[in-house]
């Protein structure tokens, strides 16, 4: 029998959010693993205590998490969706008829009161300490990698523009490392500029947005991008750093300086890092040893077209300082080349000459043979040396799948491939909401997974009870 359903728009039902919220739902099961009550103290300063009562923080926020938690990339139709849906009410504390915060309110109060404060990078370190004390991060091998973000920026607003670039830290230590030890630097002589003097060079700029950077790699969109650089730990996956840069700056540049961020803010003894072909550099290098840390990275081809030796194949000799020929002669240290930071060692003249070898290491107007080694080649050698270890593999694998599957999994569901903020500080806190969302995710499988695990095995019976 057809039977029309009638309109029931006006019947009047006596009922609580709490009993139309879904027993098994994703932010039910969040708000029992994360009390969200620590932001009230991280925001506090923030707030007047006199006049009249704001919107409460841990709302907007929540308001926030909900749409990179849904892949929703629009404040307005957050705002939309919380009026409709029962179980986003019920996650912000909202009743049935309780008015949803505007969209204007999110933007207003994250101009006025966040944008001078780090607040969204202290929420994101605050979960991240949650799960290191939950132990769902080990913090022993740590994964980096770096992904594009479509910056708001046509590129009909591009303009050139001429830039100053400052030696980075490294390099400055490089020079006073040259300037104790003396050098002969020969361009120096012919009136060129020194290492530790600004370098300009030429870029493309945007003008709706500065602070993006012009992306022109192999295989990447063409445009203005950011690049979100992501180090994750490999026991859950859980994501325990966020930095964004522009898209022409290179990946290995900022890395240390992140290492170091997460042994002081995190407190993790990192014993292993686990990076692409773009970290190569003997900076990495150098500075990962010294901090007693094992770098696993796929080495950059310096295939040369020269028929002469390649430096590879001299060995080097700790204890003297010397390298060691082909043919079992030394090379002894002469100086540091400061204009290219390398210290040159040279071959005796007299040996050269009458070597048999002679044809295969020199030219025929070379007297003798001289390497020019990079300032802390040794360190890079010993950590150069861990490529391809069945380690490496095992650390590479997991790269692949905890880097670029977090990327994948953001960008598809956390609003990670593109952003609609300008500006540095803005984009950083897009990229952390996706992180954390991302973070949030894991944190709740897990800990379920193990409390399901530790209930099934303490009531399981024995066989024969």
């Amino acid at each position: 029998m057809l039977e029309k359903t009638k309109a029931i728009q006006d019947k009047i039902v006596i009922t609580t959010l709490e009993s139309l919220m879904p027993r098994e739902h994703f932010l039910r099961d969040l708000n029992n693993v994360v009390d969200f009550s620590f932001i009230y103290e991280k925001v506090e300063h923030l707030y007047s205590k006199f006049g009249r009562p704001a919107v409460d923080p841990v709302q907007l926020i929540k308001m926030i998490l909900l749409g990179f938690l849904y892949g929703i990339n629009s404040e307005r139709k957050i705002e939309r969706e919380i009026q409709v849906n029962i179980a986003y009410r019920w996650f912000l504390g909202l009743d049935l008829d309780s008015r949803v915060p505007d969209h204007s309110t999110i933007s207003q109060t994250r101009r006025r009161k966040f944008n001078d404060s780090n607040i969204f990078e202290e929420i994101f370190i605050e979960v991240v300490k949650q799960c290191i004390e939950k132990g769902l991060v080990d913090g022993t091998t740590i994964l980096t990698d770096s992904t594009h973000v479509k910056a708001n920026a046509s590129m009909k607003s591009k303009e050139s523009v001429t830039i100053s670039v400052e030696p980075s830290e490294y390099m400055k230590r490089l020079d006073e490392i040259c300037n104790a030890e003396g050098s002969r630097d020969s361009d120096s002589k012919r009136g060129r500029k020194s290492n530790t003097e600004p370098k300009t060079r030429i870029i493309q700029k945007s003008k709706t947005d500065p602070d993006s950077g012009m992306l022109n790699r192999p295989e990447k969109p063409k445009g203005f991008h950011y690049l979100a650089h992501q180090s994750v730990d490999v026991k859950c996956g859980i994501i325990t750093d966020v930095h964004v840069t522009p898209a022409n700056v290179d990946d290995h540049i900022p890395y240390v300086q992140r290492i170091k961020h997460q042994k002081e803010k995190l407190n993790l003894q990192i014993k292993e890092v686990g990076i692409d072909k773009a970290y190569d550099h003997v900076e990495i290098h150098k500075e990962m040893y010294d901090m007693g840390i094992k770098t696993y990275v796929p080495l950059v081809d310096r295939k040369t077209d020269s028929k002469s030796f390649p430096t590879k194949i001299f060995e080097y000799n700790l204890t003297n300082n010397t390298y060691t020929c082909p043919n079992n002669q030394q090379l002894a240290y002469t100086h540091i080349n400061k204009n290219k930071r390398h210290k040159i060692y040279s071959a005796s003249q007299k040996i050269c000459k009458n070597c048999q070898l002679k044809s295969k290491c020199i030219t025929a107007t070379t007297k003798f043979r001289t390497l020019s080694i990079p300032l802390h080649q040794h360190e890079a050698t010993l950590q150069r040396a861990n490529y391809r270890t069945t380690r490496y593999y095992a650390v590479q694998r997991l790269r692949k799948i905890y880097c670029e599957g977090n990327f994948a999994l953001q960008k598809d569901n956390h609003n990670l491939r593109n952003t609609r903020k300008r500006g540095n500080k803005n984009v950083t806190e897009h990229c952390l909401m996706s992180a954390l969302a991302l973070n949030l995710k894991r944190m709740v499988k897990h800990i379920l997974f193990y409390s399901i695990f530790l209930f099934i095995s303490q009531n399981k019976r024995h066989p024969l009870s």
